[in-house]
C-alpha cells in the first residue's frame, strides 16, 4: 500500500541552498530545515523522513515517528552506530555520487607530493631557481583500502597513469583496473607491497584506528599515505611521527578526529603534509545529485519498493 508523506524534514547548515533546490520538485509537500540542534531536538519527534548533513547525537529515542533518514554523504558514522535509533527506520547514503570527482582528488594529492609541487610554489615565494629531482606515479603500487565505487575509480586513473593497483574489499569481488584484490584481513599485505595507500574505509568500529603505529611502520620507508575516509582511521599522532622520522615520504589528509582542524593542533605544522579542508567530495553539483537519489528514496519509500544505497546498520555502511 503507497503512502503520502505531506512533511519532509532536513538537519542541514544551509537553508537557503536546500529550499531552492526542493522549490517546485516537491510542490505538494512541506520542507522544514534545522539548522541548529535544540531545532533538531525539539521537532524530531514529528518527523517521518530527514535529509541529514551529521545530525547530532542522544536525541534518536524521540523519533517516535521517524522511517527514513536520508545521509547527504557516503559515510554513516555521523548516525551510526545509534542504540537509540528505532529499528524500523530505514538509512541511504549517497554513495557512488563521490567517484569521479573524488578520485580526480586523490589523484592530485599523489601528483602534488610525487612532484613536489609544495616545493615549488615555495621556491616561486621566494623567487629561487633550483630545479630538482622528482618522483614519479608510473611503475609504483598503490594500495586502494577499500575497493568501493571510489576506489575502483582512483584505480581506474591510476592505472592510466602506469601504476600497479592492488587493495582490499570485504566481497573480494574482482575489479578490472585492480591487480590483486585481498580480504580486509589482507591490509598488512597491502601495505607492505605499496608505495603509496589510499584509505577510503568507512569509519566502523572495524576500521576504527585501523593505521596505527604498528601499521604504519609496515609501510614500505618513503611510501605516501592519503586519507579521504574518516579520521578516526588513521592514527593522526602515529602518523605525524612516522613523517618526522622521515619513514613515510608524505600524507595527505582530507579529514581528521577533529574537524575543523584546531589552529594549534600540530598537524598543520608536520613536515611533508597536505592538508586539505575536508573538500574531497565538494563540487558544484553535489548537493543536487544527493537530492536526486533522496527525491528517489522518498518516492520507494511511499511505495513500499527497496531504496537505493540502503545502509547495513549493523555494519555500519
Amino acid at each position: 500500500m503507497s503512502t503520502h508523506i505531506q512533511t519532509v524534514h532536513a538537519y542541514f547548515p544551509w537553508e537557503q541552498p536546500l529550499r531552492e533546490r526542493f522549490r517546485g520538485r516537491l510542490p505538494d509537500r512541506e520542507l522544514v530545515i534545522w539548522t541548529q540542534e535544540e531545532e533538531f531536538a525539539a521537532g524530531l519527534p514529528e518527523a517521518e523522513v530527514l535529509f541529514v548533513m551529521r545530525p547530532p547525537r542522544g536525541h534518536w529515542d524521540q523519533a517516535r515517528r521517524l522511517r527514513f533518514i536520508q545521509t547527504i554523504g557516503a559515510g554513516v558514522d555521523a548516525v551510526l552506530p545509534a542504540a537509540d535509533l528505532p529499528g524500523r527506520v530505514l538509512i541511504a547514503n549517497a554513495r557512488g555520487l563521490h567517484a569521479d570527482h573524488m578520485s580526480e582528488f586523490t589523484i592530485a594529492l599523489l601528483l602534488a607530493m610525487t612532484q613536489q609541487l609544495t616545493r615549488v610554489l615555495e621556491q616561486q615565494r621566494e623567487h629561487r631557481w633550483r630545479p630538482f629531482v622528482r618522483q614519479t606515479l608510473e611503475g609504483r603500487t598503490l594500495g586502494i583500502l577499500g575497493l568501493g565505487a571510489i576506489g575502483e575509480a582512483v584505480a581506474r586513473k591510476a592505472r592510466a597513469l602506469g601504476m600497479r593497483v592492488i587493495g582490499t574489499r570485504r566481497s573480494g569481488a574482482p575489479t578490472p583496473h585492480a591487480d590483486r584484490i585481498y580480504p580486509p584481513s589482507g591490509t598488512d599485505e597491502v601495505l607492505e607491497e605499496s608505495d603509496a595507500i589510499v584509505v577510503l574505509l568507512p569509519l566502523t568500529p572495524e576500521t576504527q584506528g585501523l593505521l596505527d603505529r604498528q601499521r604504519l611502520s609496515r609501510m614500505r620507508e618513503g611510501a605516501l599515505l592519503v586519507n579521504l575516509a574518516r579520521g578516526g582511521i588513521v592514527e593522526e599522532d602515529a602518523l605525524a611521527e612516522s613523517l618526522k622520522q622521515g619513514h613515510l615520504g608524505g600524507a595527505a589528509l582530507d579529514v581528521f578526529d577533529a574537524e575543523p582542524l584546531p589552529p594549534g593542533n600540530p598537524l598543520w605544522d608536520t613536515p611533508n603534509l597536505l592538508i586539505t579542508p575536508h573538500m574531497a567530495g565538494l563540487v558544484g553539483d553535489y548537493l543536487d545529485r544527493a537530492l536526486e537519489i533522496f527525491f528517489e528514496n522518498l518516492d520507494r519509500l511511499e511505495r513500499g519498493a527497496p531504496l537505493r544505497n540502503e545502509v547495513d546498520r549493523d555494519r555500519g555502511y
